[in-house]
């Protein structure tokens, strides 16, 4: 017998953060989507999933620690500043983490990436371990 399960996960905070101008993610569309489907009332058809932030140690287990500490330092503000002196101590990590203009620096970047990160690992739990 197959069995199907539909499951949402409520992201609607991460509405709250903006990419930058031009840029093709709008996360005030993720937040859209969860609002039609609590307006629909299409929530009820489906396993809703409230995921925790993902703690700096969790992410750690997947990304190296130079890297999440970009992430939690970063900010439009001090990027600049940040980039000469990440291009000096660290051989260049700035441009292997790949911040430009498809991977923005925003506010409030590490805590984005602990949502959706902590997303992405309770739905790894929720499929895998059901």
């Amino acid at each position: 017998m197959l069995y199907c399960c539909v499951m949402t996960v409520n992201l609607a905070n991460v509405g709250n953060y903006y990419y930058g101008q031009g840029h093709v993610m709008k996360p005030h569309r993720i937040r859209m989507t969860h609002h039609l489907l609590l307006n629909y009332g299409l929530y009820r058809n489906l396993e809703v999933y409230r995921p925790f932030p993902a703690t700096f140690e969790e992410m750690t287990r997947f990304h190296s620690n130079e890297y999440m500490m970009f992430l939690r330092t970063a900010n439009p503000d001090n990027l600049k500043q940040f980039n000469k002196q990440m291009l000096k101590c660290l051989s260049m990590l700035v441009l292997a983490v790949n911040v430009g203009e498809d991977c923005p620096v925003f506010d409030g970047l590490f805590e984005f990436c602990q949502l959706s990160s902590g997303g992405s690992l309770g739905l790894f739990f929720k499929v895998f371990f059901y």
